[in-house]
């Protein structure tokens, strides 16, 4: 076994060991009532997408074992996929994953909002690994959605401007978005390839989509928009 095997391994194994601590303890959390079902749900989401960067430390040279990167989201695609058939005809309470990853705890839930977020997760970690396509996308869904919708029900009560959705969400989506997509490409790629004019385009074009997008879908209308607005202008 190679060094760059051992090295992508472990790391895989770390990151998904995470996914879990963080799943128990923000479970620890909802059960306390110390932070509502949005805001956890939004903490997951952003550490999730978080620790998409540590594929910065994936050995690039050890051929397909770099792809390693997936298997956390791999597994919770299994998870979610099994969860909303186990509790189809056997319904648990008190369940971690449906109670962080669900807004009403209704398992076809968990194949909407979680699982397009993994499923994203795994085309960025392979087709767009560390690329500006991928960066863009992960920062922007999991900095840019998630404040936004933490901030949008936070503050956002008094000036909706479509739906549910606020221009406070909105803004927070522009700007959080920039920043979190800088963060992204000058880890993943490099710092030359930062353009600032182009990404704050995109952060906006996407930032009016996700106002548009219904919640259960915006996982996937959010990246298609960065993709399609990115080969546009770059």
């Amino acid at each position: 076994m190679n060094s760059a095997l051992i090295q992508n391994t472990i790391l895989s194994l770390v990151t998904t060991s995470l996914t879990f601590a963080a799943v128990f303890l923000l479970n620890h959390l909802n059960k306390t009532k110390s932070i509502t079902n949005e805001v956890l749900r939004k903490m997951l989401h952003i550490g999730a997408g978080t620790l998409y960067l540590a594929i910065y430390f994936y050995n690039n040279h050890g051929q397909f074992s770099k792809y390693l990167n997936i298997f956390p989201n791999l597994l919770w695609i299994c998870i979610l996929i099994w969860k909303s058939q186990y509790h189809s005809s056997t319904h648990h309470l008190h369940d971690p994953v449906l109670d962080i990853m669900t807004r009403n705890q209704h398992e076809s839930e968990l194949l909407y909002g979680p699982l397009f977020f993994n499923s994203v997760v795994i085309i960025c970690g392979t087709i767009f690994y560390k690329t500006i396509p991928g960066s863009l996308i992960m920062g922007l869904l999991t900095w840019g959605d998630g404040l936004a919708a933490v901030i949008g029900v936070r503050y956002g009560s008094q000036r909706k401007i479509y739906g549910n959705k606020s221009l406070d969400g909105l803004l927070t989506f522009f700007i959080v978005g920039i920043v979190a997509s800088i963060i992204y490409i000058f880890v993943l790629v490099n710092l030359q390839s930062v353009h600032l004019f182009k990404i704050c385009v995109i952060s906006f074009v996407t930032a009016v989509v996700e106002t548009l997008s219904s919640s259960n879908i915006d996982n996937l209308t959010v990246p298609l928009s960065i993709l399609v607005t990115y080969y546009f202008i770059f």
